[in-house]
């Protein structure tokens, strides 16, 4: 079996949320606060049972806000807020699926695979609330003390974990928590080993700590009393440590333990592996290893990751990237195999700044990429920031791709390109231009202004007159041809002038974008 989909209603920042799942790899990427971590937590819950398994905790954290807010501004035992979290597996026929195969799931009266979790207001309590509510009780108070937290197979079956159809272990690398360890060493040990070798060695085990109470009664015995071994402390899986050259992965480096917590959850045969942001606190060589671990490892396991690092999106495929945003998922799955490859080739680290951004602007080279910032207030007296723009680099032609990207993630393009001195780069700009309404390419119209410095030049002559000084024996030429001194400057050291323009006060607020330019800026803020 593995996770087809998981539905959540009333947890978190989730109201009503359902998201789909591959079978194999699946990157989900968002902004933070999105709900990324989320989504593990209540996978967790519902197949190991964990945070609302203590009756004496408090849980009202645990409510979507929005639900809590409905109940107080019409409070009744009917609108009590409750937490659902339903998982649905694929409909393998095995020997597992008669014990969660069922009607009892929301998509009822259809036969679905699953788990569900609820925690809500415990009818049986009914009575009592009706007399508290009658009272002089605050009717905004949610009654936890009358709460009860229940796991149900769709087969109508009381769920409990060991029952569990899916292997699985859960490594949250974003924080350390006190029993981090220990869990994650018992759910590794239960995983590697079988359930009659675990039994064989816990037999041996306590069989050993009582053959060493029994060789040393006298010595443990104290008057009326005598020393003995605390029963509920000799579990053997409670006591287990991992370790690695003979050191605790817990006293290793905080990227070590990472390492080593990833690369063991991989080479154990689990159903399902949950990463919770693997990249912390790696360095750019151990993520790459990490993410061929990922790769060669997996061997059939559903891998679930959260991530904010664009490498992991990259190399793992951006068809397997999910993005969550909004309270809803948009998976990338159509990208194109060759955008998909092209990025994974390329190691783009700018990658998920582009797919989480609004509104983008592309641009060829350093030199806009340097000036557009500065020019722009220059120009419209506001910044790129004010209107959430993104500006990136994209590296010669790569344009196309990103092209692709944003037919999937629906954000704002604008692309700004050199025509090259060509007519036809123009005439196919002008129909790319007609099949996306959500993309504009951008380029000079006349074709004797064939890169940006050029037009740059001509849109502010004036003001650029004197940016060959500070570079003696520039000649009057570029590629052979004459120019005017100061273009053929800009052309031939095309970051330093840049970088001159954005930096020295003669230039700094006193250059202007380029008309075409400005048309494309002011068609990516218009809406």
């Amino acid at each position: 079996m593995y996770i087809q989909s998981l539905k959540i209603n009333g947890y978190k920042k989730f109201k009503d949320f359902t998201i789909d799942f591959s079978p194999h790899i699946n990157v989900l990427i968002g902004e933070n606060e999105a709900g990324k971590s989320t989504i593990l937590e209540a996978i967790d819950i519902v197949l190991n049972q964990k945070t609302f398994i203590s009756p004496n905790a408090s849980f009202e954290q645990y409510f979507n806000q929005e639900i809590v807010q409905e109940y107080k501004f019409q409070p009744s035992i009917k609108n009590l807020p409750k937490i659902e979290i339903e998982l649905f597996f694929n409909d393998e026929k095995d020997i597992r699926s008669e014990y969660f195969n069922g009607l009892h799931s929301s998509f009822s009266p259809t036969m679905k695979t699953g788990i569900k979790f609820t925690y809500k207001f415990d009818e049986s309590h009914h009575e009592l609330l009706d007399v508290l509510y009658e009272g002089n009780y605050d009717e905004t108070f949610i009654p936890l003390d009358y709460y009860i937290a229940e796991w149900n197979t769709f087969a109508g079956r009381k769920y409990i974990n060991k029952n569990s159809p899916l292997k699985n272990v859960l490594i949250d690398n974003s924080i350390r928590k006190n029993n981090l360890f220990d869990s994650y060493s018992r759910r590794i040990y239960i995983n590697k080993l079988a359930p009659p070798d675990r039994q064989n060695l816990s037999h041996q085990f306590r069989k050993n700590v009582q053959h060493f109470v029994n060789s040393n009664t006298e010595k443990l015995n104290l008057q009326d009393y005598s020393f003995g071994i605390d029963e509920g402390k000799t579990v053997l899986e409670n006591l287990l440590d991992l370790k690695s050259e003979g050191v605790s992965i817990q006293n290793k480096g905080k990227g070590k333990e990472n390492l080593i917590k990833t690369e063991i959850a991989l080479e154990v045969k689990s159903d399902l592996i949950l990463l919770e942001e693997p990249e912390n606190h790696l360095s750019y060589l151990n993520t790459r290893k990490l993410i061929k671990d990922i790769q060669n490892k997996c061997d059939g396991a559903q891998i679930i990751i959260t991530t904010h690092d664009p490498l992991i999106v990259s190399r793992l495929d951006l068809r397997n990237t999910i993005w969550i945003c909004n309270r809803r998922y948009y998976s990338l799955k159509n990208i194109p195999l060759e955008t998909a490859e092209y990025f994974m080739k390329t190691d783009n680290m700018q990658l998920l700044n582009y797919i989480l951004a609004q509104r983008v602007i592309l641009v060829e080279g350093n030199s806009e990429y340097i000036l557009l910032p500065q020019l722009t207030i220059n120009t419209f007296n506001y910044t790129l920031e004010k209107h959430v723009v993104e500006l990136l680099s994209g590296g010669g032609i790569t344009y196309k791709h990103y092209i692709e990207l944003s037919k999937i993630v629906k954000n704002r393009l604008l692309v700004i390109t050199d025509n090259d001195g060509d007519q036809e780069t123009i005439n196919s700009i002008s129909e790319t231009n007609k099949e996306n309404s959500n993309v504009l390419i951008k380029c000079s119209p006349d074709i004797n202004e064939f890169t940006f410095e050029v037009c740059l030049f001509n849109s502010n002559q004036s003001k650029l007159q004197t940016i060959s000084e500070k570079k003696p024996g520039t000649t009057a030429e570029y590629r052979k041809k004459a120019l005017n001194q100061n273009l053929a400057y800009m052309l031939k050291n095309k970051t330093e002038a840049a970088l001159r323009i954005s930096e020295e006060d003669d230039y700094k607020t006193h250059v202007l974008l380029p008309q075409y330019i400005q048309e494309g800026i002011e068609w990516l803020i218009q809406k």
